[in-house]
Formats: C-alpha cells, sequence, structure tokens
C-alpha cells in the first residue's frame, strides 16, 4: 500500500485513533510532537507498539531505519547500541561526527569493495553491452576511491591555494 495512496487506517482498540500510513511516519510525527531532545531515552515498547511490529522483526528494523535517516535531517541520531535491544536514545550533539566518520568509513569500504568485486569480474563472461557498463561502473568507482583517498590532500591544496573555494565547498550541503 503506497503512502500517496493511503494517508490515514483505523486502528483497532477501543479509541480508534487516526494513523498515518507508513506507520514509520506516524510513529516519527508521534515523537516529534512530544518534543524530540539529546539525551532522550525512548523505550523499545514505544516503537514497537506505534509500529505494531516486535523489536526482533525485520519490519521494525527497516522501520526504525527510516524514523533514524528521518530525524538526521533534524540533526539528531536515534541510536540502540548499547542499550540491550530495550530502549533508542538520541545522542548528544558531540557524537554527531563520530556518527559521520562512520558513515564516511562505510562509504569508502563500499567503494574499495565495489573496485575488488568489479576488477575481479571475469570479463569473458560477459556480452559487448554488459562489459561497456562493467567498464564503466568500474572506473567511476576507481575514481571516486582515488579521490577519497587523496582527499586530505586535495582540501589542503585548496584551502591554500582558493581559500574562497574552500569556502564554497564547506558550505554546500
Amino acid at each position: 500500500m503506497s503512502e500517496a495512496a493511503t494517508e490515514q487506517q483505523r486502528t483497532d482498540g477501543p479509541d480508534l485513533q487516526l494513523v498515518r500510513l507508513p506507520l514509520w511516519r506516524s510513529a516519527l510525527d508521534d515523537l516529534k510532537q512530544s518534543g524530540v531532545h539529546y539525551g532522550q531515552s525512548i523505550p523499545a515498547e514505544w516503537f514497537e507498539k506505534r509500529l505494531r511490529a516486535g523489536r526482533d522483526t525485520m519490519q521494525f528494523g527497516l522501520a526504525v531505519s527510516e524514523i533514524r535517516r528521518e530525524l538526521e535531517k533534524d540533526g539528531f541520531y536515534l541510536s540502540g547500541r548499547g542499550q540491550k535491544g530495550n530502549q533508542f536514545v538520541i545522542l548528544p550533539p558531540s557524537s554527531n561526527a563520530d556518527v559521520m566518520d562512520s558513515y564516511a568509513r562505510a562509504a569508502a569500504d563500499a567503494l574499495k569493495r565495489g573496485v575488488i568485486l568489479g576488477t575481479g569480474t571475469s570479463m569473458d563472461t560477459l556480452n559487448e553491452s554488459e562489459r561497456r557498463r562493467h567498464e564503466g561502473t568500474l572506473e567511476r568507482m576507481q575514481i571516486k576511491t582515488a579521490l577519497i583517498q587523496r582527499s586530505q590532500a586535495v582540501q589542503k591544496v585548496i584551502r591554500e591555494h582558493a581559500p574562497k573555494l574552500a569556502e564554497k565547498l564547506t558550505l554546500t550541503p
């Protein structure tokens, strides 16, 4: 059922309240309405009730991931680490740099793994069209990997020789 097709659904229960679909969006709305703040703890049961899924299900995990992505847009990171599955915590803003570093490492690792897969692929198993696509994708991934590996040196040169460009780059999301 798509979000555009169905905006609301009646819930089962004595109060028959309306919820927005998908359920994760309704849970996000409830969370924001109650006021999100750094250091806030949210019991896993709170999410289970609103997502109508147990914390050990894929549905629950995917929904919490969607909520996490939306909260990131407001500068909040929802973490379940170290909570033994019992609660989630909005990390303090001082932890956001650590999360950002983790994302950067994962992105760089994914590019490297893509290059490894691409260079290890037997090209004689591909037809001409597939080979061209494969080679193009591999080349783009190799360039991106090289740029990431050299990014600190490039940033230093830009800061020294083109400070206005460096300023623009830091302001661009």
